[in-house]
């Protein structure tokens, strides 16, 4: 090996070893997902205390793609989704999520109510979109769970 290539991937190699390391323990050190469970309702909320009401800017985003004006948040749990392996976060006493990062800001997300598969999906968590997974509930309510990603902290 003549003395130029083998100075070229020394040079490949410590870039690689700057840059590209860091980009790897990062992915290996997971990603934040935070998923919410909402109800959905026309109707103000009962004398539930543990009811809230959920944030203006998710409200506003819910209220173009469903029929409801209200949406009260149930409970919020935050994850850390590490490589390819599937993280579950039981959101309720009876639903279960799968969350599986795919790589890049995809997500496959399945949900189990009361021990059975209820839905799968993937999509893209990428520049604040939100993935939801819905139901309906009695009296014309519903609910859903938002799923999104979490800005990275430092």
């Amino acid at each position: 090996m003549s003395s130029r290539r083998f100075l070229a991937l020394v040079i490949a190699l410590l870039v690689f070893l700057c840059f590209g390391a860091g980009r790897l323990s990062a992915a290996e050190s997971g990603i934040r997902v935070e998923a919410i469970l909402v109800w959905a309702t026309q109707v103000a909320k009962t004398n539930d205390a543990s009811l809230k009401e959920l944030e203006p800017q998710l409200t506003k985003k819910l209220r173009k793609a469903y029929k409801w004006e209200l949406y009260y948040e149930v409970r919020r749990k935050e994850v850390t989704v590490s490589g390819k392996e599937a993280t579950k976060i039981p959101i309720s006493e009876k639903c279960l999520l799968d969350i599986k990062h795919l790589g890049e800001h995809r997500f496959e997300v399945h949900l189990t109510g009361k021990g059975k598969p209820v839905s799968r999906s993937v999509e893209s968590l990428a520049n604040g979109h939100i993935m939801v997974v819905a139901g309906d509930d009695k009296n014309d309510t519903a609910w859903l769970i938002v799923i999104r990603e979490l800005p990275v902290t430092k």
